[in-house]
């Protein structure tokens, strides 16, 4: 408002009250793609085969030759071996609500050079709550039953005897999980990728009681991409702006998982500081499942009685509302619990940015969101669009309270996800740096 206009009442003009041509009424105005080629590349573990517990890394080369790396996926084959004998019905099931091929893998570090990008500690649980939670129940029980051999629930659907291979494809998260191209070209040196793979009693779980499996071998592991290279010219137009100290942003979620043990009252502070913390993700999983391979050490995740979950962002409660699993009002006279799922469900999805979406189904059901595939979520989301980088809250110390009435939960594992927004700050000179 100007200062001449003090005084005066200015009526506001609706945009409703003016015209547009709708685009479907006009020509169509999308323009076509610089040239470049496209070659689908694949680059194989430099470690060979791999036990369980063991580490297969991956370099890719990068420099002015190297284009855009799109679409990338990690494929490998798993080979078990049944210490039960020849058993005609043997079966198995990976751990984890999904029961996908994720569950292999223990940590994921990611490299350019000498800085690490990446370091995704218990992969495995980060996986498994994306897969259960921020996928389409049609696509994890349909295509994901062939890329991951996810079987939520259910056992994997192939019977075998004393030995079983497959191949499965696994989709990366972190740095190389960006819907935006990364550059190789512009960057020196190497890129890593080191998959570290679990031990075998964290892979997986028998469904029937013989056999249990005993060994693994990780073979073929490849690192699979589409390889964009655009005409010199474009590649010479980006030098030089960035010869200008212009320098390239890329985005990508950077996730941290961390684990600690369940407890009646726990108080659990995390060194996050970050510019954009878009919020939190925590399953519970029995401890022994962890390390159990026979029947029954499926993994899933339970509320275990959950009453409380509490997030302050540096001194600032951002989720007034009480998320619980169950409580009793007994001063009612009313001695059955009262189930609360609903509200615990709506703000995990309000946390991963999808709550209300009729496009998007989750895996889970109201029987096996609390039976195996539970998870509780707080959002710190300060807008929810798409052309917004850092959208989330900014923190340093990032506090969680959770208290629980169930039986022993000191029996049970946390396995709490921060998603957070970070940008690699590409130079003319091919060295990276790190926005938080």
């Amino acid at each position: 408002m100007s200062l001449h206009s003090i005084g005066y009442n200015q009526s506001y003009v609706l945009p409703a009250n003016t015209d547009a041509v709708p685009d479907s009424f006009m020509s169509n105005k999308n323009a076509k793609p610089i040239p470049s080629s496209l070659q689908t590349v694949n680059i194989p573990s430099l470690s060979g085969n791999q036990s369980a517990g063991g580490t297969s890394v991956i370099q890719i080369p990068l420099g002015n030759s190297a284009g855009y790396m799109c679409n990338p996926y990690i494929t490998f084959n798993l080979a078990l071996v049944n210490a039960g004998g020849a058993v005609a019905t043997s079966q198995f099931s990976f751990k984890g609500g999904a029961g996908a091929a994720t569950a292999c893998i223990n940590s994921i570090q990611s490299y350019v050079n000498s800085v690490q990008i990446d370091n995704l500690q218990n992969a495995d649980m980060i996986y498994d709550q994306l897969l259960c939670h921020s996928t389409s129940n049609d696509w994890l029980t349909h295509d994901g039953t062939i890329l991951l051999g996810a079987t939520p629930g259910s056992a994997y659907p192939t019977a075998v005897a004393t030995s079983f291979t497959a191949n499965f494809c696994v989709p990366l998260i972190g740095l190389l999980g960006s819907q935006q191209a990364f550059p190789l070209f512009l960057c020196n040196g190497v890129m890593q990728i080191q998959l570290n793979w679990n031990q075998i009693v964290r892979i997986y779980g028998s469904v029937v009681a013989d056999p249990v499996w005993t060994s693994a071998t990780f073979s073929n592991v490849q690192l699979v991409y589409d390889r964009i290279s655009p005409e010199q010219a474009f590649v010479d137009s980006v030098r030089n702006n960035m010869m200008q100290g212009n320098k390239f942003v890329y985005s990508y979620s950077n996730f941290q998982n961390t684990t600690f043990a369940g407890a009646a009252s726990t108080t659990f502070n995390f060194g996050l500081n970050v510019s954009s913390l878009r919020g939190i993700i925590a399953s519970q999983v029995l401890t022994a499942d962890l390390t159990g391979a026979g029947i029954g050490a499926l993994g899933y995740s339970v509320p275990v009685g959950l009453s409380s979950f509490q997030v302050t962002l540096d001194g600032r409660n951002i989720n007034s509302n009480t998320l619980r699993y169950a409580f009793t009002l007994a001063a009612a006279g009313q001695a059955t619990p009262v189930y609360q799922q609903s509200i615990v469900f709506a703000e995990l999805q309000r946390a991963i940015g999808r709550v209300f979406d009729a496009g998007i189904s989750d895996v889970s059901t109201a029987t096996t969101y609390n039976t195996q595939n539970f998870a509780v979520g707080v959002s710190a989301q300060r807008v929810n669009e798409g052309n917004m980088a850092f959208s989330g809250s900014p923190v340093s110390i990032a506090s969680v309270q959770i208290t629980e009435a169930g039986a022993n939960p000191q029996n049970y594992s946390w396995f709490m996800t921060f998603m957070a927004d970070y940008q690699l700050l590409i130079d003319a000179s091919g060295s990276v740096e790190i926005v938080r």
